[in-house]
């Protein structure tokens, strides 16, 4: 059976050639060919597709490379821009915190030297008060004596006036009393001679009277007798 098969195969070639011809030859070459130029025309879809991977991967590299180094950069830059506004707001909390507290050790400073000023002021009106005090009991005490000297001058002089006045009243009074004396012991005899001349008048003109009424009834007489008694 092995020797027999390349024989067979020999004569199916001579058949086919036989029957084909030159037919079955040009379409084997076509189709030789046809597979030739696929083949070339695979290898170079091939060679294209690779490069075209190859400058898609490369584009690819360099985009991500880049895209990378782009977001480091940002990362970088976004990491400097928060550092620095971290930095300069702790800059500024610093800076307001120091203000701060500036203003309120000047503020504390400025009461303190209010305080010590007022302090100082008070004393100065505490020391002018109590001079002015002390000159005042002073010039109190210099006035409450002057006033008692003058006092018990005006006293010493009222009751030497007083005295004086007296005195003199008494001796007005005494003058008087005597002139009152005189003028009661005078006006007693005045009286008296008074009295005296009346009497002596009143008789006169009863006299007269009854010598001028002689003739008249004597109920009459009786009176008339009365009268001159």
């Amino acid at each position: 059976m092995p020797n027999n098969a390349p024989e067979n195969n020999s004569s199916m070639e001579q058949v086919r050639e036989l029957l084909m011809g030159t037919q079955l030859k040009d379409l084997e070459n076509r189709i030789l060919r046809q597979e030739e130029r696929f083949n070339q025309e695979i290898a170079d879809l091939r060679d294209i597709v690779k490069n075209r991977v190859e400058s898609l991967e490369n584009f690819m590299k360099s985009e991500s490379a880049s895209l990378l180094h782009r977001l480091k950069e940002e990362k970088s830059e976004r990491a400097a821009a928060l550092k620095n506004e971290q930095r300069e707001r702790t800059d500024a909390i610093k800076a307001e915190q120091k203000e701060r507290v500036d203003a309120l050790k000047l503020d504390k400073r400025e009461r303190d030297e209010a305080l010590s000023q007022l302090t100082k002021d008070l004393l100065k009106k505490e020391e002018a008060f109590d001079r002015k005090l002390a000159a005042l009991s002073s010039t109190l005490d210099t006035a409450e004596q002057e006033l008692r000297q003058l006092l018990l001058s005006e006293s010493a002089r009222l009751s030497a006036t007083t005295e004086e006045k007296y005195k003199d009243a008494l001796a007005a009074l005494s003058r008087t009393a005597a002139q009152l004396r005189n003028d009661l012991v005078s006006r007693s005899a005045l009286s008296a001679l008074f009295t005296e001349n009346a009497v002596k008048l009143a008789g006169d003109i009863s006299l007269s009277e009854s010598t001028e009424n002689a003739p008249l009834t004597d109920k009459k007489d009786g009176k008339a007798d009365t009268a001159g008694s």
